[in-house]
């Protein structure tokens, strides 16, 4: 072989190497998107896969969590709560852990996961749904990256003398977060039973905490009255802890309003505001900070008005003052979905799509992973009002 062909196979290795390190690592600069399925209707012959939690662990695992919904859609039907675990990004997942089992048709609901730094000790609470009347709120927690689980532990004393007549009390969905602090937090929905007219359920919000890495928790003061439920946490680059949640009704095209807490959770502002470049049909959404610098906070939500539609990431760079109109992530029936950041700062997105049955469950959950470089595409900043 001559020199010649010694140049030409260096130069060809070269550029495969290059050729790999650009497709599966992706640089600096380039965009990245792809995706998973983690589950979809009919698995382990269950109708629907609804309602999420999402976190990635200390160790790197993505843990996705879902109400099972065995036979149709509703909300108060006979529900597990399952558990995926993947270890490669989002690749590929575990087969499902079935964390709470529906064995006499109990209806498990309300995934919501937060883990404290500095044990590692992970913590999921949900909820028992009893007909929509009354609900009792739980907790499991694991030591070992998810992969094995305690007895569930009640916590729903700290719910039962409240000034406002609740009976019904559901974590997030979602995820909750530890502050600078060490707090662990949550939020909490509550409401009166279902057999109550809309306006006389006194709808609203307070947050689950622990200062002694969850070993004790409690509960702080609640949200103004009257219409929040499902929410989202994060803190803000002074301090504040911001609360996004969903509205019964809404205010130029968004249902969702914000308030926050200046200690940590304990109270919040009144009135609340609506955060209207968060428009969209009523649903939940997910909310994460990505970044602190530079400042930047994404959400995740259906898009449509009228339609549970069009998942679409919107990004904020001023703590959830204003945001960006977004870049389509799911171009179809889609529901809700939580948020996540990777190790490598990649963003990972759990959700449903496709839509089945009377009640218009998905069809399909996926896991959407993405990177900044993606979602500044065509992406335009919108100011919205405060």
């Amino acid at each position: 072989m001559n020199q010649t062909d010694n140049i030409l196979r260096y130069v060809i290795g070269v550029l495969l190497s290059c050729y790999y390190l650009l497709v599966f690592f992706p640089a600096k600069g380039q965009n990245l998107f792809e995706k998973s399925t983690v589950w979809e209707a009919g698995e382990n012959h269950i109708f629907s896969y609804f309602v999420y939690g999402l976190t990635v662990t200390d160790k790197g695992s993505i843990l996705a969590f879902a109400e099972a919904r065995i036979s149709n859609g509703t909300d108060d039907g006979a529900h597990h709560i399952v558990l995926k675990r993947s270890t490669d990004q989002g690749k590929s997942f575990s087969t499902s852990y079935m964390l709470a089992k529906s064995t006499n048709g109990e209806s498990w609901a309300n995934p919501t996961v937060v883990q404290d730094k500095s044990t590692g000790t992970i913590f999921l609470f949900y909820a028992l749904n009893e007909e929509n009347l009354r609900s009792k709120v739980l907790y499991i927690k694991s030591s070992d990256d998810g992969l094995s689980w305690s007895d569930p532990v009640s916590v729903t004393s700290l719910f039962e003398d409240n000034a406002y007549g609740w009976t019904f009390h559901l974590p997030g969905p979602g995820h909750g977060i530890q502050l600078a602090s060490k707090r662990l937090i949550i939020p909490v929905w509550h409401r009166k039973g279902i057999a109550f007219p809309a306006n006389d359920r006194n709808y609203g919000v307070n947050c689950l905490y622990s200062d002694d890495h969850g070993q004790t928790w409690k509960v702080g003061q609640a949200s103004p009255i009257g219409q929040f439920n499902e929410s989202q946490l994060v803190d803000q680059t002074n301090g504040d802890l911001l609360l996004i949640g969903r509205m019964r009704t809404a205010q130029n095209g968004s249902y969702q309003a914000k308030m926050v807490s200046k200690d940590d959770g304990n109270h919040w502002s009144k009135p609340a505001s609506y955060a209207l470049g968060l428009t969209g049909t009523v649903c939940d959404i997910g909310l994460i900070r990505y970044a602190r610098k530079p400042n930047i906070l994404l959400v995740s939500q259906p898009a449509r008005l009228n339609q549970r539609s069009h998942l679409t990431i919107r990004m904020s760079q001023d703590d959830g003052q204003t945001w960006t109109s977004g870049k389509l992530l799911e171009n179809g029936p889609s529901t809700y979905s939580d948020l996540a950041v990777l190790p490598d700062s990649t963003i990972i997105c759990l959700y449903g799509s496709g839509q089945q049955g009377k009640h218009k469950m998905p069809t399909k959950v996926q896991l959407a992973r993405f990177n900044l470089e993606w979602l500044k595409i065509n992406t335009m900043l919108r100011k919205a009002k405060k």
